[in-house]
């Protein structure tokens, strides 16, 4: 099993980086005329430096304040920083930016998944020329074209002469590279189509494929250096691998998803006599779990491998190479009994074509005849499903193939799922998933299958092993992932029931914004469903509600700008029009209690959308429903805590409604406590604000007052305050006693039943000077100053039992001490 990292603090660059990028406005100015934002000139970068950089902004585009564009306009001036390694994988950069980026002295370029860059490239990465080693572009983007050589073709194509001329016969001016991946591009463009009889021929009675084998071949054959190509996903013709043999130090070649079984192409491929490894897999949605089959498997991979003399490393899976399990036959005579020395039977080969050669890795991930399950498989590491070492090998060795990498992580799923057999290294499945999602996040399947993996190791026994940096991976990973995918319902579950368990919000605090926007959003689209699947809207309001009831006021400001009251009242009023009060519609309500604590601003936006109508609505539909009345009357109470907002309050048909729920017994006494809350900051006011005839001013308070005193001192909450400043308010409201002992007999009820949770907030707030002071006005009603009393007193106790259990913790340490004197 593998161990887990202890758990460490950032390397001090790495804070210094973050730091830089997370305050990226102190480093930068905007400069109208030129359209963009560039580094102050007093800002530079050195070598090394700068990729770090660049490489965290990348990774922390969603939550910057910034355009995508504008951080790679940062990085075209030379004069600022100097970059060595250009990882664009899955960005927007687009083709000029790529141009000015290529002038610095790069090594590696990564424009995989860019959605911006599919045509006319070539040219902007010769730039680089020389100081190249590593190159890899291409693949899969649904919604956009497949990454093309049309245009470059086009463009270095001389049809009076029907030759390539640039850069002396060299497509790829990049004479030091080593590592190529082009991924899913179409070498055969040109090719005509089946029903057509003759080609297309040019002017010159060039043929389209003749000019496309030659421009196939001055891509690679100038390339004298390359070790490692990689054409995964390509379309190829048979005879273009021929020119592949020119490359003499080519030792790693990976053809997946590329031969589809033709027997000519492994024919080519065994005059390349160099390669030690080599990877012919199908994974593609065609073929997906249906082995592609060769003609006379067992021959083809015998001739394959007796032609590869050097090969250690060789991947088949998704294929019927393998053969099927040849048993041997076995004698039932009885063996004769053991003598003292045993010789031990050498296992012979199950794969026929391999006999005599043993490997250092060999793929078998969904072969033919289960060929991962035989015994004697001829090598140290081996991918398939049947063993927990294989699957991991799967996820972790297929990371940058999709098609396969979801297999894989299928497999990892259902071990999960149906347990036994157990998946018992977590950090090794975690990484593997994390790696593979972050390298695949166009591909929605790899998405939803690592997601769904993400969940068992977030809740499994070995949760409490994660590291805070592999907890932030994992966020980010599935923030990402939702964000692409967000109208996969499948995709948005397995997000959601994974952040459930993580410990919200102080796990989530540095995408707070972030993940508010992306639960929103799945509300949103849930909502234009019309709600398909009852799970995401309770789910997510789960999540907001969550997010929102543990922040300060400046966060639930936050969410309040990010659409979350605007949201909460839509899904109330579709619930009223359904006419349906369920688990979603009461924690809609308990969100909006939640996000207007102690906000303003959130209060008005309440009022604007509609609240006040909406909880009217509810009040006469579901009268009886506890839960929900407690909830809206703690958000009535946040919001008559706004003295600017409590003259829309003062309206006939809210306050009779507020007022008859003074003599409630629903939820124990939490829908009269709220009740009489609201009324006593509205009655806190001058008796001149009170407008409206029924109920009156006196009404009201002799109400509160006989509320107040049904209610038993002792009673158990359902109510969480993170300050008492709104009741210490109306503590001090001695012109309108029923308002004062509202405030005095909830802070003596809290500081009874809950002493170890409310007086150090009392003592913080300066409450215990507030009620000595209250406790010995004259003016004072003798009920309101018994309460008082009873406060003071309590905390009398309470201080007095702190600090003996302060004491006893003193003695015992200092005993300690002497024993080991």
């Amino acid at each position: 099993m593998g161990s887990w990292p202890k758990e460490s603090p950032l390397s001090l660059e790495q804070i210094c980086i973050e730091y830089c990028v997370n305050n990226l406005w102190l480093l930068v100015e905007e400069y109208p005329l030129m359209q963009g934002v560039y580094f102050r000139p007093s800002i530079a970068f050195p070598r090394g430096l700068s990729d770090k950089l660049l490489e965290c902004m990348i990774s922390k585009i969603p939550y910057l304040k910034i355009m995508e564009q504008n951080i790679f306009r940062l990085f075209c001036d030379r004069s600022y920083c100097v970059l060595t390694c250009l990882n664009l994988r899955h960005t927007s950069v687009d083709l000029k930016q790529l141009k000015h980026l290529c002038q610095h002295p790069v090594s590696e370029i990564d424009i995989s998944y860019c959605e911006e860059i599919r045509s006319n490239y070539i040219s902007a990465i010769n730039q680089a020329g020389p100081n190249l080693k590593l190159l890899r572009m291409g693949g899969k983007l649904e919604g956009y074209e497949n990454l093309t050589l049309y245009e470059e073709l086009d463009t270095m194509y001389d049809l009076d002469r029907g030759d390539i001329l640039r850069n002396n016969d060299k497509v790829l001016n990049c004479p030091n590279l080593l590592s190529l991946t082009i991924k899913d591009v179409n070498f055969i463009e040109f090719n005509p189509d089946e029903d057509c009889d003759n080609y297309h021929d040019d002017p010159n009675g060039i043929q389209e494929d003749e000019k496309l084998r030659n421009f196939f071949k001055s891509l690679f054959q100038p390339m004298i250096k390359l070790t490692q190509l990689d054409l995964s996903g390509c379309q190829l013709r048979n005879d273009y691998l021929d020119i592949l043999s020119s490359l003499r130090c080519l030792t790693f070649l990976s053809l997946s998803d590329v031969l589809d079984g033709s027997v000519s192409a492994l024919k080519s491929i065994a005059k390349i006599r160099g390669l030690r490894h080599l990877d012919i897999s199908q994974g593609n949605d065609d073929t997906f779990n249906v082995p592609v089959r060769y003609s006379h498997p067992e021959a083809v991979l015998a001739e394959l491998v007796q032609s590869l003399p050097h090969l250690t490393s060789l991947d088949i899976s998704g294929t019927n190479l393998a053969g099927i399990n040849h048993v041997e036959p076995s004698s039932h005579r009885l063996k004769p009994k053991s003598s003292t020395y045993i010789e031990e039977e050498p296992v012979s080969c199950c794969i026929r074509g391999l006999e005599g050669r043993h490997f250092d890795f060999l793929g078998l991930l969904d072969c033919t005849g289960d060929a991962c399950y035989r015994q004697g498989i001829p090598a140290k590491l081996i991918t398939g499903e049947a063993s927990e070492a294989q699957i991991l090998l799967s996820i972790h060795r297929y990371r940058d193939k999709p098609h396969l990498l979801t297999r894989g992580l299928n497999n990892l799923f259902q071990w999960f799922r149906n347990p036994p057999p157990n998946i018992t290294d977590h950090c090794c499945a975690l990484e593997g998933i994390l790696h593979g999602m972050n390298l695949n996040k166009h591909d929605k399947h790899v998405q939803i299958s690592g997601s769904a993996s993400l969940f068992y190791i977030a809740k499994g026994p070995h949760k409490e092993s994660i590291t805070s940096q592999q907890k932030k991976r994992m966020i980010d990973c599935l923030l990402d992932a939702m964000e692409r995918h967000n109208t996969e319902t499948t995709m948005m579950r397995n997000g959601c029931l994974t952040l459930c368990h993580a410990e919200i919000p102080k796990d989530v605090m540095y995408c707070y914004d972030r993940l508010v926007k992306v639960l929103v959003n799945m509300l949103k689209v849930e909502m234009r469903q019309e709600y398909g699947d009852d799970f995401i809207p309770r789910i997510g309001i789960f999540l907001l509600n969550s997010l929102a009831c543990q922040v300060d006021g400046k966060h639930k400001e936050a969410v309040g700008n990010l659409g979350v009251v605007e949201m909460m009242c839509k899904i109330i009023k579709h619930k009223l029009t359904l006419a349906e009060c369920d688990e979603v519609l009461e924690v809609a309500w308990s969100t909006l209690w939640n996000v207007t604590d102690e906000t303003p601003s959130n209060c008005q936006k309440f009022i604007t959308e509609g609240g006040m109508q909406h909880f009217i609505a509810c009040v006469e539909k579901f009268p009886e429903k506890e839960e929900l009345l407690r909830n809206m009357m703690g958000l009535m109470g946040n919001i008559a805590e706004v003295k600017e907002l409590r003259v829309q309050l003062m309206d006939p048909k809210y306050m009779s409604v507020i007022y008859s729920f003074l003599s409630s017994t629903k939820d124990g006494i939490e829908v009269s406590y709220n009740s009489a809350g609201v009324l006593s900051h509205i009655a806190s006011d001058s008796p001149e604000t009170w407008t409206i005839e029924s109920p009156t001013r006196n009404e009201v308070l002799r109400g509160i007052v006989q509320a107040i005193e049904r209610w038993p001192l002792s009673s158990k909450r359902n109510i969480n305050y993170r300050s008492f400043e709104p009741i210490l308010k109306l503590a001090r409201c001695y012109h309108t006693p029923a308002v004062q002992q509202w405030a005095v007999w909830a802070l003596c009820n809290l500081t009874q039943v809950y002493p170890d949770k409310y007086f150090p907030i009392l003592e913080t707030e300066k409450g215990i000077e507030l009620l000595n002071v209250v406790f010995a006005n004259p003016s004072t009603l003798p009920a309101v100053r018994m309460l008082a009393n009873s406060i003071l007193d309590t905390y009398r106790k309470f201080k007095d039992g702190t600090e003996q259990i302060m004491e006893d913790v003193v003695m015992a340490s200092e005993s300690e001490d002497d024993e080991h004197l």
